[in-house]
């Protein structure tokens, strides 16, 4: 009997077990990672967009009448862009969205797994690291190596080809990274137009894009460019109309690197977004205009505080040092930048770190950093309350080159980002998703630009007539302050030295 009891009472004991396990089996199964990823990455990745070939000619839309949208000077509010063509391009109309935390609805840090039982308030852990991975359009700074026919990874031109218009990837102007865009227009009568593959959107949602663009001097008489937002549906019709000003912005500044920004709401029926450098009808560009650090996204899918870049001069003279920027591109209330930089200590090496007056106004940054083997690590974070917004400097690193290489490579790494106010507060990071690797030519020349064994009147002559170019690897030598342009601070440079040569 007494056997008989405890066989009863071992069964109901199981029963009562396996039913709680099942009952707690959602809570012991929770998903792993979730990462924070961007729509735009995972469409473009997955090939989605035509070959340029596909796209067929088109006019350029009339002007609208309520505004011209310029940055700098006014413009005549132009619009220099193709309207209503069919992209031949459809999309699946699938939108890709972050995932959601099963429990909280908060994202799920990369390698780490969420157990409610630890929060089951829902109030968060701060030892519990979220990383947002910041995934930008494809090819966005044009670094990506050219296509086997010559076209642009994730671009494409609307417009057929003329003789009046050109474009390329050049290395002889950039705003971060080796590469830009560069679009040449050299009639009043014909458009140019470059668009980038289409990228999905969720209707109803805003939606903000905007590029670095630079207008070369000497660009002629109607200098200007323009910079596009549009919205498309399923079969690659055009879906929202034109409005200067907001989905379409001119830049008529020359001489200076702009952000220019855009910005529209996805219509009811918008499947796709596509960004779009243009030189309209309208305007030329006769030296160039250079298209850098294209971006896009909706705060309504997901935060981007920010991201970081290296920038480094196209060429420097070897006898000086070489000062590597790490720049913050479009920054919303960033309070922390980090990451690592990539150098060979065998061409390179580290003099000094500092934080850029950019990130200390408003507050001094307290910066971190340590150098080893090669690879350069930083942290610098400003006191509470105080944050950096824009396009602004954080970081210089100052290196010393060693031996007499002819370019020598400095690499922002993956996994290098920012934290803003609020994600310092709650451990939340947002990093890069690859490696950014930057070059310079290393130029031995000396101030005897004319090359008659003298320094004199006559090289600073020589300078003159180069005034208004870019500086390439042809003409170089004229840029002597390695700015990436020849123009009248370069004279004035080379005619001080003398100067000053002749004083001592």
């Amino acid at each position: 009997m007494l056997n008989s009891g405890l066989k009863k009472t071992w069964r109901m004991g199981r029963i009562a077990a396996l039913a709680l396990l099942i009952a707690l089996q959602p809570i012991m199964f929770v998903s792993g990672t979730v990462e924070a990823s961007w729509a735009s990455a995972h469409a473009i990745s997955a090939g989605q967009g035509g070959d340029p070939a596909d796209q067929p000619s088109g006019e350029p839309a009339e002007g609208p009448s309520d505004g011209s949208g310029n940055v700098g000077e006014p413009g005549n509010g132009s619009v220099d862009v193709p309207s209503d063509g069919r992209d031949g391009d459809p999309a699946d109309g699938q939108i890709d969205k972050p995932q959601e935390d099963p429990v909280d609805g908060s994202l799920i840090p990369e390698g780490k797994e969420k157990d409610p039982l630890d929060d089951p308030a829902g109030t968060g852990d701060p030892s519990v690291q979220e990383v947002h991975h910041m995934k930008p359009l494809l090819n966005n700074g044009f670094e990506e190596p050219l296509n086997a026919d010559g076209s642009i990874p994730g671009w494409s031109m609307f417009f057929a080809p003329n003789e009046g218009t050109s474009h390329e990837i050049t290395q002889d102007m950039r705003y971060y990274g080796n590469s830009s865009l560069k679009l040449v227009d050299k009639s009043n009568t014909l458009p140019i137009y470059l668009q980038s593959d289409p990228r999905p959107v969720t209707p109803g949602y805003t939606y903000n894009g905007s590029a670095m663009m630079y207008i070369a001097p000497n660009a002629g008489n109607a200098a200007g460019a323009s910079l596009v937002l549009r919205f498309y549906d399923a079969a690659g019709k055009q879906v929202n109309t034109d409005k200067d000003g907001e989905n379409i912005v001119h830049l008529r500044t020359v001489g200076s690197w702009t952000r220019v920004m855009v910005t529209g709401t996805a219509p009811a029926n918008a499947v796709n977004a596509r960004m779009a450098a243009s030189i309209s009808n309208y305007f030329t560009a006769e030296s160039g205009a250079f298209y850098d650090d294209f971006t896009l996204t909706s705060p309504q899918e997901e935060k981007a505080p920010g991201s970081l870049h290296l920038q480094m001069p196209t060429g420097f003279s070897g006898s000086r040092l070489l000062e590597a920027k790490v720049m913050l591109s479009r920054g919303q209330d960033v309070q922390k930048a980090f990451g690592s930089l990539r150098y060979d200590p065998a061409v390179l090496e580290v003099a000094d770190a500092a934080a850029a007056s950019d990130f200390n106004a408003g507050g001094a940054a307290k910066l971190d950093w340590s150098h080893e083997s090669g690879i350069l690590k930083f942290e610098a974070l400003k006191p509470a309350g105080s944050t950096v917004s824009d396009d602004k400097q954080v970081l210089t690193v100052t290196f010393k080159v060693l031996g007499e290489p002819e370019r020598v490579d400095v690499t922002l790494l993956e996994g290098s980002g920012v934290q803003d106010s609020e994600g310092v507060q709650n451990n939340k990071i947002y990093i890069s998703t690859s490696d950014e690797r930057t070059s310079t030519q290393i130029r031995r020349a000396s101030l005897d630009v004319n090359g008659d064994g003298k320094t004199d009147l006559f090289d600073v002559m020589a300078v003159a007539k180069m005034v208004g170019q870019m500086a390439t690897g042809d003409n170089w030598k004229y840029d002597i302050n390695n700015d990436g342009r020849i123009d009248q601070a370069d004279v004035e440079a080379l005619t001080n030295a003398i100067l000053s040569k002749l004083l001592d």
